[in-house]
């Protein structure tokens, strides 16, 4: 019994040192975004990066705002999920934390060059839930993907791997991640609907 409790200890706290260093790289990704958005102030070629984080456009319509909010972190948790599926996925899937820092950081540069100080209500309104919300999305699924990678890497090494739960779990994991996101890109274009106008005029 006190071997079980001691394994789950160790298991948890791996998994919290996972996230961890995670969340390290998701910063480090940050950092290179404000170095990036602040090298090259011209936003247009920025827009591929910032992922759609600082497209803050007043007359949008609310399926439009929907798209916007869904559609680039879906298309990271779609890669993470493939590259799960691949022993050559745990690079990839660090790749994809980065590009999404990036994406942050870029967006917090241009929200700053655009209106200064003053355009801290439209970060804390509308930027900051909608990315808050996604990048924890992503770090679960990059978690999920890293795990699976790592059986398929040991099987490719012919070396014993973990012992695996049913691949079903793995995509019905997916597909909570999925619904989540859809309820969080719901609530961020209600939010930015409804508020982008306002926030930004008054900037």
């Amino acid at each position: 019994m006190y071997q079980t409790v001691g394994a789950c200890c160790t298991a948890t706290q791996q998994r919290r040192r996972q996230l961890q260093r995670f969340l390290c790289v998701l910063l480090c990704g940050f950092l290179i975004g404000i170095v990036w958005a602040m090298g090259a102030p011209d936003h247009t070629w920025n827009l591929l990066l910032d992922q759609g984080f600082s497209e803050q456009e007043v007359y949008r319509s609310l399926p439009g705002i929907f798209l916007g909010s869904f559609l680039p972190t879906f298309g990271l948790l779609l890669c993470c999920m493939l590259l799960g599926l691949s022993a050559f996925g745990q690079a990839g899937s660090i790749l994809v934390l980065l590009y999404r820092g990036i994406g942050l950081g870029v967006a917090a540069s241009h929200s700053y060059l655009t209106w200064g100080l003053q355009g801290l209500p439209v970060v804390l309104f509308l930027q900051l839930p909608h990315s808050g919300v996604t990048s924890i999305l992503l770090l679960l699924a990059v978690r999920e993907a890293w795990r699976l990678s790592s059986r398929f890497a040991a099987f490719a090494r012919n070396q014993p791997g973990e012992d695996g739960e049913p691949l079903r779990y793995y995509w019905i994991r997916f597909f909570v991640l999925t619904l989540l996101l859809m309820i969080g890109a719901a609530g961020d274009s209600a939010l930015t609907y409804f508020l982008s106008g306002f926030l930004i005029g008054a900037v």
